[in-house]
């Protein structure tokens, strides 16, 4: 019987393919917690990124653990452009919502 030779697949830039690697279902949340944490500094300034203490990504949401009440306060009320700000930055809608903890 003949099998059809199977076609082969298009070629990928190195850089798309390493991408896809990085970014499947198991590994989504930490590619977008390592990607936050790389632009947190640059975005939100050195004060802020001092008395953050992690960041946890769960079901498209980003966590965010200041050690600082008042600057949790000052977060809580701007989330809303955290989250716009951090979209636009990775070219998505990704998180749905940003918590400060």
């Amino acid at each position: 019987m003949y099998k059809p030779v199977p076609q082969k697949p298009e070629p990928v830039d190195l850089k798309a393919a390493f991408l896809r690697l990085l970014r499947n279902q198991h590994n989504e949340p930490g590619y977008f917690k390592v990607r936050v944490r790389m632009v947190w500094e640059p975005f939100f300034g050195k004060h802020v990124a001092d008395h953050t203490r992690d960041f946890l990504v769960r079901n498209r949401k980003l966590y965010v653990y200041v050690t600082n009440a008042p600057l949790r306060n000052q977060l809580t009320m701007v989330r809303e452009g955290i989250r716009t700000r951090l979209n636009e930055e990775f070219g998505e809608a990704y998180f749905e919502e940003v918590v400060i903890k």
